[in-house]
């Protein structure tokens, strides 16, 4: 943990998303300088453990600056409690879990990976909530019953009723099951 704000090398940060939206990174290049970063907020890191620090929010903005040949940015080290509490802790390891299987270790990693907003909304979003249906209202027994019944897929989220378990394949391909067929 560190305090206040800190330069670092884009390359040495690591991500907690697996998609960008394509609007969003349009808007941020509409105002994003890369001679001139007095407009560039500092993004939340955290430190999950990893070995690396682990950029919380702002992928988007971290990517824009990548392209744009910026090679540090200035980070703040993210001590919210969506973040650092026990929730906000279980929901981000699974995001770096997400990562690690996807082969997303940079920033640079997420180029093939930008989404209309809809698709993003759904991919992303959707999938951040389905997660969080999964983790909050279900334990670890329960999870891993279900994850060893379809064992060569990965179990990465819930309908929030409970009612639906969704699995996906390596390819990241997603498959939902009824809950009450576990």
């Amino acid at each position: 943990m560190f305090h206040g704000v800190k330069s670092l090398s884009i390359s040495s940060l690591g991500l907690s998303q697996i998609y960008l939206n394509a609007e969003k990174l349009k808007n941020i290049e509409a105002w994003f300088n890369p001679t001139d970063l007095t407009n560039f907020q500092p993004l939340p890191v955290h430190d999950f453990g990893n070995g690396r620090l682990t950029l919380t929010d702002g992928h988007s903005r971290a990517f824009v600056a990548w392209r744009h040949g910026v090679r540090e940015i200035p980070v703040v080290y993210d001590t919210d409690e969506i973040v650092a509490g026990e929730t906000g802790q279980m929901l981000y390891r699974e995001d770096l879990v997400w990562c690690q299987r996807f082969g997303l270790a940079h920033i640079w990693d997420l180029k093939d990976r930008i989404l209309p907003p809809e698709k993003y909304q759904e991919s992303w979003i959707g999938r951040c909530d389905r997660s969080y249906s999964l983790l909050t209202k279900s334990n670890q027994q329960q999870r891993e019953k279900w994850q060893l019944q379809y064992s060569h897929l990965h179990l990465y989220g819930a309908s929030e009723d409970m009612r639906f378990l969704y699995f996906e394949n390596d390819r990241g391909e997603s498959f939902k099951v009824p809950a009450h067929c576990q």
